[in-house]
């Protein structure tokens, strides 16, 4: 049947050819008797588009010798039907597009269309090609990270920190404070408590509890016990949220194109002939070149270079970003565990990218007596920078208006920094009516001027007012000189132009080494007092081990001298040191580690301050596991290993060794993807089960090894073998006594043995066992 209809399709297409071929004959001599009478024929025609072919047959239509046909198939060939303004559903006749040339071959059915560039439609690609968001998982337990810090001298000190965070799929509950412990300080200290969840797919999260509000550059956080919910863009880390640039370009034909920013090369791929657009191109902060490089049909080089400037405090066009609190204002954090102001308060932030060139703000918050609202955007003006700006306004116990305005311009051979807020009225905020009131005026400005490839060369300068309280106006100037990748020198100056004696002036000098140790070293003078400050450390490898550090300052009359040693292990790191000020010489001791509670089992290690997990080798020793081809140590007597600093809402790949397994054990994988939450732990089960099995060496009635290929039945577990050479059997499900049959037909014989599995987990060798003859076929 499908070589029957191929037949008719192919006499289908010759048809209309030789139909065609006789239109104009036929047309001619139609005119002389009907001037109103047009031949009208269907036309099945291969399309090569500017010399290369589509692979694709479309149907046209001729019409007194022009060729017709549908919008959308011009589209499907390449042609741009939206600019040229063609309906995808109603015919046009090639002859009407602008630019547009054709040449049709009746003999060969094929139809070679010339388009120029500009009618083409661009072929599109991302030169970073973004995964699916990946599954993140959590297990259930509990985990706590725990500070302990004690100091003798004059007053001795022991105080406990912890934060816990009990965790399942649904989320996280946490908590942190500290236990003082020493002296008349005995009590606890709250900090935070809260429950959080996070949704991958939307890119928000939800927290109860104690949280802090969200802010833009024009205003100011709180924090607040209530709720919240958010975008939280951390939960998609390779999800690039500001806008980046697209590059153009067209090949003659099909071409490899290779994209540098500011010289470094970026990507390289191929397109088709035609013109095209890279989206996602990976480049800079702020301004920069890129050059796209491409082959003409010779072979030649074609360079073209674009400006580009890259802002990431903005966000890409579409992209939206926001964060509703509601609750009731903390009151005196860090000093009481749970003071919170009577009146409830609402607060709102929201960021929306309009396009790649402006982002849009508002922001909006109320409480008792108090409204405040304001909006504000961020412009990028090509690649003369960024200009930002906002206006708020609040009315009720704090009744005024706030306006801010901000320039920022990143090149290569310099950068302008420059922010100012003014607050007129009693303009106030919900921390306004805690007491802490909003600065009259804030000012900032930095220039900074890199030279000579590594160096650089800042002056900048900041100034506050709050109502009330004297201004402050501080400028300073630094240079940078890089020698190398272990050696800089630092100069820095300051002055306070409302205070006479405010001022100061420094040089640092700062050595790396080998082996994790590096030296620095200040002197200066500041306020009409000389000072210095000598700092050597060396840290800890992250294998674990020790490290050590050792510091002297002298600020005045008042010299400070510490030396520590630190010790960096899997259950926690512990650090010794010693201090003298003045005539105070004191010792301190800081123990710091994590306790996880997970799979029945209890885990000392490191901090923990993103996902983790627990590798679980069903109770076997000794194993061997890897983060990332990097092994990171081996399984516990209770078959565990933790591993304290995944990657939350990324793939990290854990595997183990299987060379040092017990060779009774049988393993399902070797290797997984892990993509925990936040916070989270998730148990990497490495399942493995033991073979209950022996080799068997089997001789015959006759006393000679059995042949390879004899087959053998294991009665108890009903599988089945063969002997292989030396009449060596291999016989998986043994129990304690166990029987074989073995041979087929009327050449079968019998033997049984008992088997004991060894306690070191290898493998026994049973026998030679000696089969007896089965007399009339024992079934």
């Amino acid at each position: 049947m499908g070589i029957f209809r191929t037949v008719l399709i192919a006499a289908a297409l010759i048809s209309s050819g030789c139909v065609h071929a006789q239109s104009e004959g036929f047309a001619a001599s139609s005119h002389t008797k009907d001037a109103n009478v047009h031949s009208v024929h269907d036309l099945y025609l291969e399309v090569n588009l500017n010399g290369q072919p589509t692979s694709l047959i479309v149907h046209f239509r001729e019409l007194d010798g022009r060729l017709t046909v549908a919008g959308k198939d011009l589209g499907d060939v390449g042609l741009n039907v939206d600019r040229l303004g063609i309906s995808q559903a109603t015919d046009v006749q090639l002859d009407s597009i602008p630019g547009l040339h054709y040449t049709y071959n009746a003999a060969e059915q094929t139809v070679d269309l010339q388009a120029p560039d500009n009618i083409r439609k661009p072929y599109k690609f991302d030169t970073r090609i973004l995964p699916k968001a990946p599954h993140a998982t959590s297990s259930s337990g509990l985990f706590i990270n725990y500070d302990a810090f004690t100091q003798t001298g004059s007053d001795t000190q022991l105080a406990l920190a912890n934060d816990e965070h009990y965790f399942m799929p649904l989320g996280v509950l946490s908590n942190s404070g500290v236990a003082y412990l020493s002296g008349a300080e005995h009590h606890y200290m709250r900090y935070d408590t809260s429950w959080s969840h996070s949704n991958v797919l939307t890119n928000n999260t939800t927290q109860i509890g104690d949280t802090i509000s969200a802010s833009l550059a024009w205003t100011r956080s709180i924090r607040i016990g209530g709720f919240q919910w958010g975008s939280n863009f951390a939960l998609r880390p390779d999800l690039v949220t500001f806008p980046v640039p697209a590059l153009y370009g067209s090949a003659v034909v099909p071409s490899a194109v290779d994209v540098y920013i500011n010289s470094v090369k970026q990507y390289s791929g191929n397109v088709p002939s035609g013109p095209f657009i890279m989206n996602n191109v990976p480049g800079i902060t702020g301004a920069g070149q890129a050059t796209v490089i491409t082959r003409d049909a010779l072979g030649r080089t074609i360079t073209t270079s674009m400006p580009l400037y890259v802002d990431p405090r903005m966000l890409a066009a579409g992209l939206s970003s926001y964060s509703f609190e509601a609750g009731f204002v903390r009151r005196a954090y860090g000093l009481e565990s749970f003071s919170y102001d009577p009146h409830p308060v609402l607060s709102g932030t929201m960021r929306y990218g309009l396009t790649s060139t402006l982002t849009l703000e508002g922001h909006a918050e109320a409480t008792h007596n108090l409204v405040n609202a304001g909006g504000g955007a961020l412009m990028r003006f090509g690649q003369l920078g960024v200009v930002n700006g906002s206006l708020s306004a609040s009315s009720g116990s704090f009744a005024g208006t706030q306006a801010s305005l901000g320039y920022q311009l990143i090149r290569r051979d310099f950068s302008i920094n420059a922010q100012t807020v003014r607050a007129f009225g009693n303009f106030g905020d919900l921390a306004s009516s805690q007491g802490s009131l909003v600065p009259s005026a804030t000012d900032q400005v930095t220039f900074s001027f890199p030279f000579m490839r590594h160096q650089t060369f800042s002056l900048s300068y900041i100034g506050s007012k709050y109502p009330d309280s004297p201004s402050s106006k501080i400028g300073s100037i630094s240079c940078t000189l890089n020698f190398g990748h272990l050696t800089s020198l630092s100069l820095s100056a300051y002055k306070d132009f409302e205070q006479h004696s405010g001022s100061g002036a420094f040089i640092t000098l700062s050595l790396g080494f080998l082996h994790k140790t590096s030296i620095s070293t200040t002197v200066g003078r500041e306020n009409g007092q000389s000072n210095y400050n000598i700092n050597a450390i060396r840290s800890p490898d992250y294998a674990g081990g020790w490290g050590w550090g050792a510091q002297a300052e002298g600020m005045g009359n008042t010299p400070f001298r510490q030396a520590q040693v630190q010790y960096l292990g899997n259950d926690g790191e512990v650090t010794a040191a010693a201090q003298n000020i003045g005539k105070v010489t004191n010792a301190s001791l800081d123990i710091t580690g994590a306790a996880v509670l997970m799979d029945r089992s209890v885990q000392l290690s490191r901090r923990i301050d993103n996902g983790f997990a627990l590798v679980s080798t069903d109770g076997v020793a000794g194993i061997p596991v890897l983060h990332e081809n990097r092994l990171i140590g081996v399984t516990d007597g209770s078959g565990h290993l933790l591993i304290p600093d995944l990657n939350a809402y990324q793939n990290n790949e854990v595997s183990i060794e299987p060379m040092n397994l017990p060779a009774n054990v049988r393993l399902a994988a070797t290797s997984m993807n892990l993509t925990p939450q936040a916070q989270s732990g998730v148990l990497a089960h490495f399942g493995m089960t033991r073979y209950q099995a022996a080799s068997v060496i089997l001789d015959g009635p006759d006393g000679k090894i059995l042949p390879p290929g004899t087959q053998v039945h294991h009665e108890e577990s009903g599988k089945g073998t063969i002997v292989g050479y030396d009449g060596l059997a291999f016989i998986d499900g043994l129990v304690h006594d166990n029987h074989l049959l073995i041979g087929s037909g009327t050449s079968r014989c019998t033997t049984e043995f008992t088997y004991t599995p060894p306690s070191d987990g290898s493998l026994r060798t049973i026998g030679p066992l000696k089969c007896r003859s089965l007399t009339g076929g024992r079934q």
